[in-house]
């Protein structure tokens, strides 16, 4: 009986390890990561304010200043009335902004700024 029960809780155990180990599709959600509290009749933003609203949902210190990172990128798409912006951290090396390892997260906000989406990325050392 005792053997039985030590297979069946191997067998648990790796079901639930294989279950973890890979990326798990998560939207941040809330008015803190994805408010929507524009009207549809307000003024469309432009590139630069679509970057300014992406800041204002990225987690506290996301682009930090910190020991790891130094900053952020954002790679902005205007397509279908909504604009995707794409935020990576990175850390300054010697003048280059190496973004090996670290963290990014993508974000659909219509075309006044709310937001549809923000699904952060696969973290690093994530199985397929």
């Amino acid at each position: 009986m005792t053997r039985m029960l030590l297979c069946a809780a191997a067998f648990a155990a790796c079901a639930a390890t294989g279950a973890l180990a890979g990326p798990v599709d998560v939207y941040r959600t809330g008015p803190a990561f994805c408010p929507q509290d524009r009207p549809a009749s307000a003024k469309r933003i432009t590139e630069a304010e679509a970057i300014a609203r992406t800041k204002e949902m990225l987690p506290k210190d996301f682009c930090g200043p910190g020991v790891f990172v130094s900053g952020c990128t954002f790679d902005v798409e205007n397509e279908y009335d909504s604009w995707r912006v794409y935020a990576h951290q990175y850390k300054d090396v010697g003048g280059r902004k190496d973004k090996g390892g670290l963290a990014h997260t993508y974000l659909i906000l219509d075309a006044v700024g709310n937001c549809l989406a923000n699904i952060p990325g696969t973290e690093f050392g994530a199985l397929k």
